[in-house]
């Protein structure tokens, strides 16, 4: 059986979309790919779920996107951010979360998996990660 939520305004739905994620992906093993599909007419992103970046409603194509939630922490933040808006703006039906059945992970979002986790580094080609002139990289100052 395919799990699926919808969520929406819970001033509109009656319901708590947390409560609808902890009941329908509570066992479910994590990372665990889903179909999103916004229900909105505006276009979306939710920066808790690389790649989640969709199109409004009208645009067929890319309103949609197959994307992995990490873990279920995870999967209510970003519920939580899509219900707000929902309330906001009195959206009774604004985005689905389908579960994704047997999906291979040949996509670039999952290609950036083994990147999760870790702490981002500055560039090489940022003053970030270059000591300026006359100072070594721990800040201490060069003496001739």
């Amino acid at each position: 059986m395919t799990r699926s939520i919808e969520i929406g305004a819970p001033s509109l739905t009656g319901k708590d979309a947390n409560d609808a994620v902890t009941e329908v992906f509570g066992d479910a093993a994590f990372p665990l790919k889903v179909l999103a599909q916004n229900l909105m007419p505006r276009d979306v992103v939710f920066p808790e779920v690389p790649g989640l970046f969709l199109k409004h409603v009208a645009n067929t194509a890319e309103s949609r996107a197959v994307v992995e939630v990490v873990n279920l922490d995870l999967f209510h933040r970003v519920t939580s951010s899509i219900e707000q808006i929902a309330e906001l703006n009195g959206y009774p039906h604004a985005l689905t979360f389908t579960e994704v059945e047997g999906a291979a992970s040949t996509d670039a979002n999952t290609a950036a998996k083994g990147k999760k986790g870790k702490a981002p580094t500055a560039d090489a080609g940022t003053d970030d990660a270059r000591p300026a002139a006359g100072e070594s990289k721990s800040g201490a100052t060069a003496k001739e």
